[in-house]
């Protein structure tokens, strides 16, 4: 017996329908054409089907027996399309994200719900590194693109500016000032955590405290703004941070933020140009960068 599935998709629209022409026009058909099917199966399986009356068609109680065997035929027809169709989906790319400050204040949360949708078959790693060390990590291809604090340029490097950011002055809680000191021979007198060389914040530290800024008193040096909070909340000093994180280390009561003085550098997103030559990174890459467009 040579059943075939057209006939049978004939047979299950009729049984819906109780009418040939509104199932032949849910078949994109004529009901000639679906009648036909139907003679043929009855054909094949020496039964009647339907109870063809003025009111339209009835299944018999034969035609009620094959019903749910039938649909299961299409079930399962179903079952291997999306089978099939899961076969085909483009294999998982593992990519390494490299953050400089908390994930709140690079819109992370925004870039997960884009990717769910954009591009689920990429699983995302997130690393911290301070904004120098990202451009050495994603120059070695460990990491794959990550954000970084000021101006950078090398011909190796594709780069997408992202927004001005704020930095500002903390100290500890208890430092006893109110207002951040104006003169530079002050500030020099005050105990320093200060930015390692190679940092963007460490051209801050001559505008703040002058000329002479070698001088100054540098208790200790940071990597990055998590341990900048940190030594500045034991007391060791004053430190330099991007304005939000320090506003909420300070709501924390955990050190004391100045508003004055202001300084700004950018934030940008940053990948190899050989690596934004690959679909998956590239596609991420303008994914984030899309995030920050005003």
């Amino acid at each position: 017996m040579n059943i075939k599935l057209d006939r049978l998709k004939s047979f299950l629209l009729v049984a819906e329908e109780s009418n040939l022409t509104r199932a032949a026009a849910r078949r994109h058909s004529t009901p000639s054409a679906v009648s036909e099917h139907l003679r043929h199966l009855e054909d094949e399986f020496q039964v009647v089907l339907f109870e063809r009356s003025k009111k339209g068609m009835s299944l018999t109680r034969a035609g009620e027996r094959l019903l749910m065997p039938i649909r299961q035929v299409f079930s399962a027809v179903e079952d291997v399309r999306n089978t099939a169709l899961s076969l085909r989906v483009t294999p998982k790319a593992n990519l390494r994200l490299g953050l400089n400050s908390p994930p709140e204040y690079l819109r992370v949360d925004q870039v997960l719900r884009q990717k769910a949708v954009a591009l689920p078959h990429v699983n995302l790693e997130m690393h911290t590194r301070s904004s120098t060390q990202m451009i050495q990590d994603v120059l070695s291809e460990e990491i794959d693109l990550g954000y970084v604090y000021g101006n950078w340029s090398d011909p190796r490097l594709h780069i997408a500016p992202l927004s001005p950011i704020r930095v500002s002055v903390i100290g500890p809680k208890d430092c006893g000032l109110d207002v951040f000191p104006a003169a530079p021979n002050a500030r020099r007198n005050l105990p320093w955590v200060w930015p390692n060389q190679g940092c963007p914040f460490f051209d801050f530290m001559s505008d703040l405290l002058g000329p002479e800024a070698n001088v100054a008193d540098a208790v200790t040096s940071s990597d990055d703004e998590y341990s900048t909070v940190v030594m500045v909340k034991a007391g060791m000093g004053f430190g330099l941070v991007e304005h939000d994180y320090g506003l909420e280390a300070q709501h924390r009561d955990s050190v004391r933020l100045f508003d004055e003085p202001s300084m700004t550098t950018d934030l940008s997103l940053v990948c190899g140009v050989r690596a934004y030559e690959k679909a998956e990174v590239r596609a991420l890459f303008d994914l984030i960068a899309g995030q920050w467009v005003s």
